[in-house]
């Protein structure tokens, strides 16, 4: 049976698709380490601040100045890169986040949120009222926290003297109660 040109070309074509176009597997290469929780690898070299979308809350990442991921070493508790977080998302989405639509629903303030680890929980004081706060700034703050730290964040009202409530963030970027169960 004679083959014809386009019988040829198909054979032609198949053989190519086989052959990979020249390009040799490389086999499996490691990727590093993965994100973990609010700082990223083990150096903490990056924060995780919690902007506002349409959709809600929504996470991104900064660089630490501290670029050590530990509590500034002080062993004052003084917060380390958990207050690093809560001055970054006090000082609002930088103009590249605000060009891709992201926004801050809490109020301009600087210096009067504190944000500290101590005896394995993150400890978040706050200068305002819960209830005068959008609930979307609430979310940005403790989520911002929580993932600084332990996911358990204790939040300290004025007026409230020491009794705390704890809240943590959920899957969807939203603060709940710490005993609130799970979606997922």
């Amino acid at each position: 049976m004679p083959r014809t040109p386009a019988r040829l070309t198909a054979v032609v074509a198949a053989a190519a698709l086989a052959a990979g176009c020249g390009i040799t597997g490389t086999g499996v290469r490691p990727a590093g380490e993965p994100v973990q929780g609010g700082l990223t690898g083990k150096s903490g070299q990056l924060l995780r601040v919690y902007f506002v979308t349409t959709e809600g809350t929504w996470p991104v990442s900064r660089p630490a100045a501290s670029g050590d991921g530990s509590d500034n070493g002080s062993g004052d508790g003084s917060g380390g890169d958990v207050q690093e977080a809560m001055d970054a998302l006090l000082a609002g989405p930088t103009a590249d986040e605000r060009a891709r639509g992201l926004a801050s629903q809490v109020p301009a303030t600087k210096g009067q949120v504190r944000a500290r680890t101590s005896g394995g929980r993150v400890e978040l004081r706050l200068p305002w009222l819960v209830r005068d706060l959008p609930h979307l700034a609430v979310s940005q703050l403790v989520c911002t926290a929580a993932a600084g730290g332990d996911p358990v964040v204790e939040v300290y009202e004025p007026g409230m003297g020491d009794r705390p409530w704890e809240v943590r963030c959920d899957e969807n970027g939203t603060a709940v109660p710490a005993g609130a169960r799970r979606t997922s």
